[in-house]
């Protein structure tokens, strides 16, 4: 099978398409719009179903799909990837063995990096594998995320793209490449398929061996996410393992991740505040440090709570901080930075 992976939001649903274009619609294995396909299933009348009964679940389901806002993310989703998704079982849950399962070497399906990371390699015989900066993956993720009870206007102004998802699916993906050297492997920059798309897919029909790619997809309009100077941490690990992966460097992307997984990993940190008796995550154990308001605050609640705050330690800067050497229990509790 030909598997399409990388990072969701790199191109690969274009790639699907260009494929479906060259190799022929019956070689692609999943839906265009996969999100309607169960709305339209639903929406068949069974055999066993009277004129009444369908009637009343058509005129339920109507009102469950627009109290859910579902008819309005579809029409968002449709506007995100005009040309399709081409997405189906595999796609994010990766492919391996189960009862009735039918691929064969000449079917193309789309798995992204985190499918392709679970995937059995059996099923396997070449990846395309897209590649894009992560910044404007990131801020292509933030078009497709969606924000329960937030109108679309609110959403577009919220700065919520971060580089966390492209490192961590890439270093997964980079895992199942290093496992697997066997498989051809061709890594397609998306930068380079929309400004010379003709070159690239010539690259890509003489991995495959075939393909019409004469009548492709692309339009340089199709390229809609330019990256904002949002402050991350994050960024340069990721810009790190990009330039990797455009280099094929699969056991550089797992030794750099592997190297800095304290730094790329510490936002989902947390540690029991013993001054409040309470989980904190790291971003709020920094913000505690630098904001006299938020020290305040905390005091307030500790001592609202019954806590002798002035006699705990801080176990931020004893166990987990990155920002300065770990302290011992006694030295917090008496350098305790609440007391001002």
């Amino acid at each position: 099978m030909i598997v399409v992976s990388g990072c969701p939001r790199s191109g690969t649903s274009l790639m699907m398409d260009c494929l479906r274009i060259a190799l022929g619609d019956d070689r692609i294995l999943g839906h265009k719009f996969p999100q309607e396909e169960s709305v339209i299933e639903s929406k068949k009348r069974r055999e066993d179903e009277t004129d009444d009964h369908y009637k009343a679940r058509m005129y339920m389901i109507r009102r469950m799909i627009i109290l859910s806002g579902k008819e309005s993310d579809m029409e968002r989703t449709r506007d995100l990837n005009p040309n399709g998704f081409w997405e189906c079982r595999y796609t994010v849950q990766g492919i391996h063995w189960h009862r009735g399962i039918e691929v064969k070497e000449t079917d193309v399906c789309k798995i992204v990096s985190q499918g392709l990371f679970r995937s059995d390699p059996k099923y396997v015989d070449k990846v395309i594998f897209m590649a894009r900066n992560p910044r404007q993956v990131a801020k292509s993720q933030e078009r497709l995320r969606r924000i329960p009870f937030v109108s679309p206007e609110e959403e577009e102004g919220m700065k919520i793209h971060t580089p966390e998802m492209f490192i961590n699916v890439t270093f997964q993906a980079a895992k199942w490449m290093k496992e697997n050297p066997e498989k051809p492997i061709l890594i397609v920059d998306f930068d380079n398929l929309i400004s010379h798309p003709d070159e690239t897919l010539e690259k890509i029909r003489e991995f495959l061996g075939g393909g019409d790619f004469s009548g492709h997809p692309i339009n340089p309009k199709l390229k809609r996410s330019y990256p904002e100077d949002i402050e991350n941490d994050l960024w340069p690990h990721a810009e790190k393992m990009y330039s990797y992966l455009l280099e094929e460097k699969w056991e550089d992307i797992i030794k750099y991740y592997e190297g800095n997984s304290d730094q790329i990993t510490k936002d989902k940190r947390s540690v029991f505040c013993t001054r409040l008796n309470r989980n904190m995550v790291y971003n709020e154990c920094l913000n505690c440090h630098e904001s006299r308001d938020m020290r305040r605050n905390l005091r307030t609640q500790s001592e609202q709570s019954g806590i002798g705050w002035r006699f705990e330690p801080c176990m931020f800067d004893c166990l987990i901080s990155l920002e300065a050497p770990l302290i011992p229990i006694e030295k917090s509790i008496v350098n305790n930075f609440w007391i001002e």
